[in-house]
C-alpha cells in the first residue's frame, strides 16, 4: 500500500516518544521509613536525656559526691553524642536522596527537551500544512478501501499528535515535581545541619563543664580525698574481677583438660592509640598541694576526642561499661597472663564476654569518669596478682 511508509514512520516516532520517558526510580517510601526510624531513635534519646536532666535538677544530685555528679553528666553527654550520630546519619541519608533526585532531575530535563523538540516540530508541520490536509488526504482516495486506509492513517496521526502533547506536558510536570522535591530535601538538610552544629557546640560546652567539675576538686582537700577513696574502691573491684575471671578460666581449662597459657610475656602487645603523646606517665605522682604521693597505675595518652582505641592484643572482654573513676571502661583478659584496661571512653564498641582480636576497635576516646579532658588511660595488670601493674612503655610495641 502506498501509505505504508507513513504508517511505519508514525509508529517509529510513537515508539521513540514512549521510550524517551524513564520512570522515577527512587524508592522514597523505604528511605522515608529509615528516616522515621532514626527520628524515633532521636525521640528515645531525648526522653532519656530528660530523665537524666531530672536527676541533675534533683536535691539528691546536689548532695551527691563529685564523682557521682560527673558520672551523671557523662551519661547525659554520652546520650547527646549518640543523638549527634543519629542526626549525622539522617543528613547522610538525605544527602544521598538529594543526589538521586538531582540525577533524576537532570534526566527529566533532558527528556523534557526531547519531548518539546518533538512537539514543536509537529506543531510547525501542522502550521505549514494546515488542518485541511487531513481532508485532502481523505478526498484523494480512489476507492472505498483506500478511503478506510487513509482514515486509519489520519486517526493514527491525530492520536500521535495528542500523545506528543500529553507526553510533553507530563515531562514538564515531572521536572517541576523533581525541582520541588530537590528544594524540599535541600532545605530539610540545611535545617538538620544547623541543628547538628548547634548541638555539637552545646555538647562541647557540657563536656567542658563536666571536666571542670573534676578540675576544681584539686582545690578542696576534703573532696579530693573523697574522690581518692572512690577511686580506691573502683581499683579493688577491678582487681577482684580479674581474679574471678582468671579462676573461671583456670576451672574451664581444667574441665576441658587443656594446658595453661604458659609463661607470662609481654611480647606481642601493640599500642592502643594512633598517638604516643603522654599527658601523664606511669608511676607515683607527687601532690604538692597536699604533700603526699599518689600512684598512677597506667599511662594517659593525649588522643583526640572520638579517636579509635584498639585492643593491645587478642583476648576476652571481661568488662565493658561504666567503672567508677575510669568512666566508660573496657577490660580485656589475655592468654599471656595479663589484663589490659582502657578508661575514660566516650563510647564503647564491644560487649562483655566478646572475643576480640589484636587491633580491634574497643571504643573511642573521651573524658568520662575522673577526667579533666579527653585522653585514654591505659593499664596493664597481672592476672596472677591483679594488684600488680606494669608500665606500658616498658614492653608495649609502639608500631
Amino acid at each position: 500500500m502506498r501509505y505504508k511508509w507513513m504508517r511505519a514512520v508514525i509508529a517509529a516516532l510513537l515508539a521513540l516518544a514512549m521510550t524517551a520517558t524513564a520512570a522515577y526510580a527512587a524508592d522514597s517510601d523505604e528511605i522515608q521509613d529509615e528516616i522515621d526510624s532514626l527520628n524515633g531513635q532521636k525521640s528515645d534519646l531525648q526522653d532519656r536525656m530528660d530523665d537524666v536532666q531530672e536527676q541533675i535538677d534533683s536535691l539528691e544530685y546536689e548532695n551527691a559526691t563529685i564523682l557521682t555528679k560527673k558520672q551523671i553528666l557523662d551519661q547525659k553527654n554520652e546520650l547527646a553524642a549518640q543523638e549527634l550520630e543519629v542526626i549525622g546519619e539522617q543528613i547522610a541519608i538525605v544527602d544521598g536522596m538529594l543526589q538521586t533526585v538531582q540525577g533524576d532531575l537532570d534526566q527529566a530535563r533532558e527528556e523534557e527537551q526531547q519531548q518539546r523538540s518533538l512537539w514543536e516540530g509537529r506543531v510547525r508541520t501542522m502550521e505549514e500544512s494546515g488542518q485541511v490536509s487531513y481532508l485532502q488526504v481523505l478526498f484523494e482516495s480512489t476507492s472505498f478501501s483506500d478511503l478506510l486506509t487513509r482514515l486509519d492513517m489520519v486517526n493514527e496521526v491525530m492520536d500521535y499528535d495528542q500523545q506528543l502533547e500529553e507526553q510533553y506536558v507530563a515531562a514538564r510536570e515531572k521536572v517541576e515535581q523533581l525541582e520541588g522535591r530537590a528544594e524540599e530535601l535541600y532545605a530539610d538538610n540545611e535545617s538538620r545541619k544547623a541543628e547538628l552544629e548547634e548541638k555539637q557546640a552545646q555538647l562541647q560546652a557540657d563536656i567542658d563543664a563536666a571536666c571542670q567539675l573534676v578540675s576544681v576538686i584539686g582545690q578542696n582537700k576534703d573532696k579530693y580525698e573523697e574522690m581518692l577513696r572512690e577511686d580506691a574502691a573502683t581499683v579493688a573491684q577491678v582487681e577482684a574481677l580479674i581474679a574471678q575471671k582468671r579462676d573461671e578460666l583456670a576451672a574451664a581449662q581444667a574441665a576441658e583438660g587443656s594446658a595453661s597459657p604458659g609463661s607470662v610475656t609481654g611480647a606481642g602487645f601493640i599500642w592502643p592509640s594512633y598517638t604516643h603523646w603522654h599527658t601523664s606517665y606511669y608511676g607515683p605522682r607527687y601532690l604538692e598541694l597536699y604533700g603526699y604521693w599518689r600512684p598512677h597505675n597506667g599511662v594517659d595518652i593525649g588522643a583526640t576526642w572520638g579517636s579509635q582505641i584498639w585492643a593491645a592484643a587478642g583476648g576476652t572482654v571481661i568488662l565493658a561499661g561504666r567503672n567508677g573513676g575510669y568512666g566508660n571502661c573496657v577490660m580485656v583478659m589475655h592468654a599471656n597472663g595479663y589484663t589490659t584496661l582502657y578508661g575514660h571512653m566516650s563510647s564503647i564498641a564491644v560487649t562483655n564476654g566478646q572475643t576480640v582480636s589484636q587491633g580491634q576497635v574497643l571504643g573511642y576516646v573521651g573524658s568520662t569518669g575522673n577526667s579533666t579532658g579527653p585522653h585514654l588511660h591505659f593499664e596493664i595488670r597481672s592476672n596472677a596478682n591483679p594488684s600488680v601493674t606494669y608500665d606500658p612503655d616498658a614492653f608495649v610495641y609502639y608500631g
